[in-house]
């Protein structure tokens, strides 16, 4: 048998994202992780209206995504036109070049607030980063 084979079969079980949602208190932070594409979308729409649900800002962390598809800027796009006039923020942490060229040039930066950190999200909200008051949700693509 062929070890490249068993890799390249083991890779193909492993999930592809990660989309988790935790309670910082005066914040919920949806956290994604992996390739953002058309797989993770209704996934990441659940996620995303739990966490507006809870009445708070929140901080989308796209710090370890490896990618975005279009549907996934648009949910970003909606749920940040959705907290405009209600006193919350819809605030985007990433460096990833891959999340940050789609978000300019679609000009989504005009209408998200984009940061580099976890701590410039908190401090752009003004509230300290406070420690995990509870997971909300651990979710994964499904096996």
């Amino acid at each position: 048998m062929n070890p490249t084979m068993n890799v390249s079969r083991s890779a193909a079980r492993r999930p592809a994202y990660a989309i988790d949602v935790t309670d910082r208190g005066d914040v919920v932070i949806v956290t994604g992780t992996g390739e953002l594409d058309l797989a993770a979308d209704p996934l990441l729409t659940m996620s995303l209206q739990q966490a507006l649900s809870l009445g708070r800002s929140v901080v989308v962390d796209l710090t370890t995504a490896a990618c975005c598809g279009s549907c996934v800027l648009t949910q970003l796009a909606a749920a940040g036109r959705r907290l405009r006039g209600t006193g919350r923020t819809l605030i985007v942490v990433t460096t990833v070049y891959a999340v940050l060229r789609p978000l300019a040039l679609l000009h989504l930066d005009l209408l998200l607030t984009l940061v580099a950190d976890l701590d410039a999200a908190f401090a752009r909200l003004g509230v300290p980063l406070s420690p995990v008051v509870g997971v909300a949700d651990a979710t994964s693509e499904p096996a």
